[in-house]
C-alpha cells in the first residue's frame, strides 16, 4: 500500500462499520485500493539527462538535480503534465540555500500549489483547473530540486465511500433474502 492516499481515520471508522454489521474487512481493503495513484506523468523528474525540461536562464541540470544559483524571477517548466478537474499527487525533494519555490499551473493566471522555503522533500495534493504546464516559479531561490513526480490520485474519498455504501447496502438486501 506504499502509493495509495486514503483518510485512515475514514477508514479506521469504516473497518468498525464493516465488522458491526458482519462484512470481512478483507471487503474494505479491496476500496482502499480503488485510491492508488496513476503512473508518474513527469518525464526525465530524476533529472538524469538534460532534457524534457524549459530551462529558462539560469537553471541547470547536472549530476542528477536541476540547481537555480543566480536567484531571478524565471520559470523551471515542463509541458503537457495535467488534465482539467483531474486531482493529483505532487512530490519533489528541495534544497533551499536561499527564497524560495513555488510550484504552479496555469489557469487564466498562476495557481500555486504551496510555497517551500526550507529544504524538505515536499508532497501535496491539488486539483488542476486547467490543463498544462507544471512551473516552479523561483522567488529570490537559490537552491535545487530533484525526484519531481506528479501521479494523478484515480479515486476520492467519495468515490470509494459510495462503492463501501454499494457494498454494504448489496449484503443487506442479501441478508434480507436469506
Amino acid at each position: 500500500m506504499a502509493n495509495e492516499i486514503y483518510d485512515s481515520t475514514w477508514w479506521g471508522n469504516t473497518i468498525d462499520t464493516a465488522s458491526s454489521i458482519g462484512t470481512t474487512t478483507e471487503m474494505i481493503q479491496g476500496q482502499i485500493n480503488l485510491t492508488k495513484l496513476g503512473d508518474d506523468l513527469v518525464v526525465n523528474g530524476d533529472f538524469a539527462t538534460d532534457s524534457d525540461w524549459n530551462l529558462r536562464n539560469a537553471w541547470v541540470i547536472s549530476n542528477g538535480i536541476c540547481s537555480l544559483t543566480s536567484p531571478n524571477s524565471d520559470y523551471l517548466s515542463q509541458s503537457n503534465v495535467f488534465t482539467a478537474n483531474k486531482s493529483y499527487k505532487l512530490t519533489f525533494d528541495i534544497i533551499v540555500n536561499s527564497g524560495n519555490l513555488q510550484p504552479q499551473f496555469f489557469d487564466g493566471g498562476f495557481q500555486t500549489v504551496g510555497t517551500y522555503s526550507t529544504s524538505q522533500s515536499v508532497e501535496v495534493n491539488f486539483l488542476a483547473t486547467s490543463s498544462g504546464t507544471l512551473y516552479f516559479k523561483p522567488n529570490s531561490f537559490d537552491g535545487s530540486i530533484d525526484n519531481v513526480s506528479v501521479q494523478q490520485v484515480r479515486a476520492t474519498t467519495v468515490e470509494a465511500s459510495k462503492c463501501l455504501a454499494d457494498a454494504i447496502h448489496r449484503i443487506g438486501i442479501q441478508n434480507i433474502q436469506n
